[in-house]
């Protein structure tokens, strides 16, 4: 999801054991919401609808000016729904890829922080239920969590509706040529993406709501506001 979020080949992942079993789950089902997920959006006096604006950006064109996109701040709620459960939870993310910076905070909606995430260069410090996590490889860190490969460095072009791999499959709207729906197989497994409700934030063209989904897994994501 972030791109920011690279293969290291040295591991140092420091762990902190969790309290108990009820802590671990409850900290597994916020870093699987979050991760998966992964995005927000905000508005703007720019932020109009694109099927209520008459110009629209071919494919090549958007894809190039989103992809240029590598500050940003995001907000927005994120509900997690399997057969068995659904959390909510609300979003902040800030964002500078070309700094390798990052701040997220993740909580629940009465504002309790289940999650904050910070990102010095390649370096992430991880607070989950009040233990502490640091590691150079995000991805080796959310699976000594999880036991799962979660997209983290797909989910940055995803959230753009660009594609990570070559081989990721996007529709586009005929009319207005924006992503409506993008599959992509990652770590041996096959994602889906929906988008729906397209604005024109500045001078870019993004969804506001987002649907993942992986297996028995969904994550609805609603976004209130993005600024860049």
């Amino acid at each position: 999801m972030f791109s920011l979020f690279v293969i290291v080949t040295t591991l140092s992942v420091k762990l902190m054991p969790f309290n108990n079993h009820r802590n671990t789950m409850y900290c597994k089902q916020f870093i699987i919401l979050f991760f998966i997920s992964i995005l927000s959006a905000c508005s703007s006096i720019n932020d109009v609808p694109v099927e209520g604006n008459q110009v629209n950006q071919n494919i090549e064109t958007r894809n190039k000016q989103v992809a240029a996109l590598n500050e940003w701040t995001i907000t927005g709620k994120i509900a997690f729904i399997n057969s068995q459960q659904r959390q909510s939870a609300t979003l902040y993310w800030q964002k500078n890829e070309t700094e390798k910076t990052e701040s997220l905070n993740l909580s629940t909606l009465f504002g309790i922080k289940v999650l904050e995430l910070e990102q010095r260069q390649d370096n992430f410090t991880l607070e989950v239920d009040g233990n502490v996590y640091d590691t150079q490889n995000l991805d080796a860190l959310i699976y000594s969590l999880t036991g799962l490969n979660l997209p983290t460095r797909a989910m940055n072009h995803w959230l753009k509706g660009l594609a990570f791999l070559p081989t990721d499959k996007i529709v586009y709207h005929a009319k207005t040529q924006l992503p409506q729906s993008l599959i992509s197989r990652y770590n041996n497994k096959v994602w889906q993406v929906k988008y729906s409700n397209y604005y024109h934030i500045e001078q870019f063209q993004l969804a506001k709501q987002l649907t993942i989904t992986q297996g028995d897994l969904r994550i609805k994501i609603v976004i209130h506001s993005w600024k860049t």
